[in-house]
């Protein structure tokens, strides 16, 4: 999308916007695995201060990406939308070889959808949904309302 000349972001290119916490609130080091992370009750969460900053940067952008406290920056975006995705296409997505942390996704052989009080949260605020299925060009336009 930014070869098309769309300020979008996935969240894991803001520098500093993430990290993993412990109970206790510490930042802690990227877990490996679903069993590291669940046994250890560690949070993935987004500064507010750094997405705020930013944001504040562009008059125009489009951030992908989900958090523990997402619901706490949602004032910040002027919409928000769900992307729903099918489990069989998820499990694909999750599977890529590209992916940093492949065993994140995996516990006892059978696959975690971490964020599935997102789409509840989604249902209940009235939040739009959108395929996820779709191409990114696709779900910009459909966003924006601008065909590119």
């Amino acid at each position: 999308m930014k070869s098309l000349g769309v300020n979008a972001f996935d969240d894991a290119d803001i520098e500093g916007l993430s990290n993993w916490y412990d109970r206790d609130g510490k930042i802690v080091a990227t877990p490996m695995t679903a069993d590291e992370t669940l046994n250890n009750h560690y949070t993935f969460l987004w500064s507010r201060k750094t997405l705020a900053k930013f944001i504040g940067q562009y008059t125009d952008i489009y951030v992908f990406g989900g958090s523990g406290n997402l619901p706490g920056v949602f004032d910040l975006f002027d919409r928000i939308y769900f992307l729903k995705v099918d489990p069989g296409l998820q499990r694909d997505r999750l599977l890529s070889p590209l992916r940093p942390t492949p065993l994140m996704d995996i516990k006892d052989g059978d696959f975690i959808i971490w964020g599935e009080w997102l789409e509840q949260l989604a249902k209940e605020r009235n939040i739009p949904f959108i395929n996820a299925a779709q191409t990114p060009v696709q779900i910009f336009e459909q966003i924006s309302g601008q065909d590119i």
